[in-house]
């Protein structure tokens, strides 16, 4: 399945609320706009690579799946 630039995005944002909601500290973390202003200047292959995905054992798929 092919997903858009946008797409990835949207997932790597809602994964970084998910992974912070409990733990999110202002002194260390980046806050959740410049976290998402940071993906958006990253390429397509940047932003796939930033999904820690392969092509085995946890693909851009179950990414999406989970985050998309």
């Amino acid at each position: 399945m092919e997903f858009s630039r946008r797409d990835i995005i949207q997932a790597l944002c809602n994964e970084y609320k998910h992974l912070f909601k409990d733990a999110y500290d202002p002194a260390v973390d980046l806050s959740f706009e410049e976290y998402q202003s940071e993906m958006e200047a990253k390429t397509l292959e940047e932003l796939i690579k930033e999904t820690s995905t392969d092509n085995e054992f946890y693909t851009i798929d179950d990414f999406m799946k989970r985050y998309g």
